[in-house]
């Protein structure tokens, strides 16, 4: 951060909150510094992939186009939240490592207004990259009717998990001293949430699928998509689907913006990840 965001005289001469003062100086640090961009490159080289071998391959290109739609949709999610999680993963752990976090506590602003303006520019990518996953859609949809609907819902319940994941990576860099620890223990929680949708298909309609779409929201979303626009489901049989991405998203804002971020401190009081940082100590100073 550089003064403009952590100057407590620069904070205290503008008549702007702080949590603005910290995201526009966060956003510049991402776009002007290329990570966001350098996030939206692979995002879009993913994205690419993906349509290709939908348009191409001899056996996914008899896939209907209901289903290309719904499958593009489920991958810009997928990937979209991805980074959001990456960079506010790094966010408070990022600043302990560059040693640049006490000059942004010294300054006369709320601990929430920190976060806050850093957890809105770590979702600054995701409007963007759910807009460059369009063009692929109508594309691949061939002129079927659920195009607009899949893509709408598509933007409700990718913003509803994007929230609660981008949420969640800053609670594991709040709680951890340096990026290595936080981006690895992010990228767990990655790997685990899209765990189900390797597993068979006959799971999903057992009591153990049931459990896994209440507390998996990237799988209750994936599942919300499928059902609805491909078994074309009544509305009012998949409300449940959306209880878990709307309930992680208010608990995890809920423990970041009410519990943690109130107690951010220049090190980590985590003595939960202390094993995956060698050497380290997670002592509060």
């Amino acid at each position: 951060m550089t003064a403009t965001a952590s100057s407590p005289a620069a904070a205290t001469r503008s008549d702007r909150p702080v949590w603005w003062l910290v995201f526009r100086q966060e956003l510049d640090d991402l776009w002007v510094g290329g990570k966001a961009l350098n996030l939206l490159i692979l995002f879009g080289i993913l994205m690419s992939i993906t349509a290709f071998l939908l348009a191409t391959n001899s056996e996914l290109s008899l896939t209907p186009p209901r289903m290309m739609i719904v499958v593009m949709v489920q991958s810009a999610i997928t990937f979209g939240l991805f980074i959001g999680l990456v960079i506010a993963a790094e966010s408070f752990s990022g600043e302990r490592e560059r040693a640049t976090l006490e000059p942004l506590l010294l300054a006369p602003a709320g601990r929430r207004q920190i976060a806050l303006g850093k957890f809105l520019a770590a979702l600054s990518p995701w409007p963007i990259a759910y807009l460059f996953c369009v063009p692929y859609v109508i594309t691949l949809s061939q002129g079927d009717l659920a195009l607009w609907p899949v893509l709408v819902w598509g933007a409700i319940v990718g913003t509803l998990t994007t929230v609660a994941f981008t949420g969640l990576g800053m609670l594991v860099s709040l709680w951890s001293n340096n990026s290595r620890t936080s981006l690895f223990v992010g990228l767990m929680i990655y790997i685990v949430a899209l765990l189900p949708a390797q597993l068979p298909g006959e799971f999903q309609a057992t009591a153990a699928g049931a459990v896994v779409q209440a507390v998996d929201p990237l799988e209750a979303v994936r599942q919300f998509l499928l059902k609805g626009f491909i078994d074309v489901r009544p509305v009012e049989e998949l409300w449940p689907l959306l209880y878990a991405p709307v309930l992680a998203t208010v608990v995890i804002l809920g423990v970041l913006f009410l519990y943690a971020a109130p107690r951010l401190r220049l090190e980590a009081d985590a003595p939960r990840f202390r094993w995956l940082t060698a050497g380290g100590s997670g002592g509060v100073r």
